[in-house]
This record gives structure tokens, sequence and C-alpha cells, in this order.
């Protein structure tokens, strides 16, 4: 079986790094940018320029879409000129552009419509791995279209998660996001408190990194999902979990009264004190 020809889509700091690594795994790729330097830099490493998405996507067998948003993602996939305007059946549009997953779903749409399969490939690694050739890609769609845009992902990605049908790629990734940008406040917050406390930063970093903060985040996963405890739950694990609310509240109510007494505002924590109850899947009537 032949390797796949492959187009590029979107030469920014990621896809011109996935561009260069799917030529090292020898695929046939063909590049788009509208900046030509960064045309210029992937035909350098032995790809092949287009000077249209129409022209990168006539005659591929996968498509690789890494643009900025979703107005760019629904114009370069199904606006006049666009790929599906090209592309011919079994042809897979792999959308890499962290998009909602309403315009995954209209993208789906159209690209069934003309016999051609999509997937949603949401990535996570940044520029570092997108160079390396390490990203983790969260892949949403059938099995065949994922099977056919395989080689592709494989050959930019250290681990391909095939999360479900389409549209739980880019759930799974906008999920992941929310966790990471909301870990990014809480860090932000706790410089300000610590600052604001005379604490040097190298201090506070050295004791997050030495203590038990990834026990923390990987907890809820050890108490049975998301939805409150159902009425006929086991009693003690009930009472442990009310514990660990009390615990938990407790300690935010204290972190939150240093703030108020330095002048830090602490919204992140905030917030986690108000859904403490349900992290631990406590209903109400369990903490009143």
């Amino acid at each position: 079986m032949s390797e796949p020809v492959v187009a590029v889509i979107g030469l920014g700091r990621m896809g011109g790094p996935m561009a260069d690594n799917a030529v090292v795994a020898g695929l046939d790729v063909r590049v788009f940018d509208v900046d030509a330097a960064a045309v210029a830099a992937r035909v350098e490493k032995g790809a092949t320029a287009a000077g249209s998405v129409a022209e990168a996507a006539r005659g591929a067998d996968v498509v690789s879409l890494v643009v900025f948003d979703d107005a760019q993602a629904l114009e370069v996939v199904a606006g006049d000129g666009g790929v599906l305007d090209v592309l011919v059946p079994p042809a897979v549009v792999v959308v890499h552009t962290t998009v909602t997953v309403e315009t995954v779903e209209v993208l789906g749409a159209a690209a069934a419509a003309r016999g051609i399969g999509l997937v949603d490939a949401g990535v996570s690694g940044g520029e570092p791995g997108a160079q390396a050739g390490t990203l983790v890609t969260m892949v949403g769609g059938d099995a065949e279209a994922v099977a056919t845009a395989r080689p592709v992902l494989d050959s930019y990605s250290r681990e391909v998660v095939h999360a479900g049908p389409l549209g739980a790629g880019m759930a799974l990734k906008l999920a992941r996001n929310a966790v990471g940008y909301t870990l990014m406040a809480a860090a932000h917050e706790a410089m300000a408190l610590s600052s604001a406390a005379g604490v040097d930063l190298a201090q506070l970093r050295h004791v997050l990194e030495i203590t038990d903060l990834d026990s923390m985040l990987y907890s809820p996963f050890g108490i049975g999902g998301p939805e409150p405890l159902p009425a006929d739950a086991d009693e003690g694990f009930r009472r442990a979990m009310v514990h660990t609310h009390k615990l938990g509240v407790k300690d935010i109510a204290q972190a939150l009264a240093l703030a108020e007494r330095n002048g830090v505002a602490m919204p992140a924590a905030e917030a986690a004190r108000a859904e403490f109850a349900a992290v631990m899947r406590l209903r109400p009537e369990d903490v009143a």
C-alpha cells in the first residue's frame, strides 16, 4: 500500500513543524499558507508548494487543517474554492484547529454530503511537540476515516487517542484545555498571594513541585465521576466525602482570608470553594 498524499494547510508555529514531520515520515506532502516564507521553509524540508487551498487539496488522500479559528476552518474547508470543492472519496479532512464542536458538526455534514470523511483532531504539546513529532492527538470520527488519516497523524504524534465519534476529539481537547487554563489561573493567584505575603516565588515553585498536586488533580477520578452520590451510596464513603469537603472549604477559606488581608483577588479560589461540594459528589443536604 502506497503512502498517502497529504496536504497541510496552515503553516504557522504548529502546522509548519507538523508538515516537516510528515515529510520525514516519507509522506508526499503538499503545503499552502498565505505566508510565502512559511511555504518556502517547508519546501526546503522536502514538501511541495501549492498556490492555493484547492491546488494543495486536489488529489490528496488526507488534508490536515491547522488554521487559526472557526471562521478560517469553515472558509478553507467548505467555502468557495475550499478543499471540499476538489476532494474525491475516500479522502479525509483532518481538523487540527481548536474549534467548537458545532463547527466540527457543520464541517462533518458538509463533507459527508460529498462523500468525504472528516475527523476532528485536537492536538496537545505546543510548538515543541509539533517540532519533535511528539504531539498527543485527540481524534473524533468513524473508524474508517481515522484509519485513513492514521499514517499522517502518527507522523507528528507520540500518541493518537481515538476518543469516539465525530466531535469527541474536540470535546476531549476542550476539556483538557479547561483544566490547563484553570490551573494557570490558580497558579497566578498563588503567585499573587505569596508575593503579597512576602514569600519568595522561587520557594512557592519549589513547594509546588515537591508536594502532591498531581494526586489532587487526579483525585476526582478516584471517587466515581462528576455526578452526585446516589441515595444508596456507602455511608462510610459519604462521610469521607463530607469530611474532605469540610477540610477543603476550610483551607480555601483560610487562603481567601489571607488574600483579603493583603488585597489580593482570587476568583479561581472563590469558584473552587463554591463548587467544592460538587467536586466531592455531595448534594446540598449533605453539607447543610
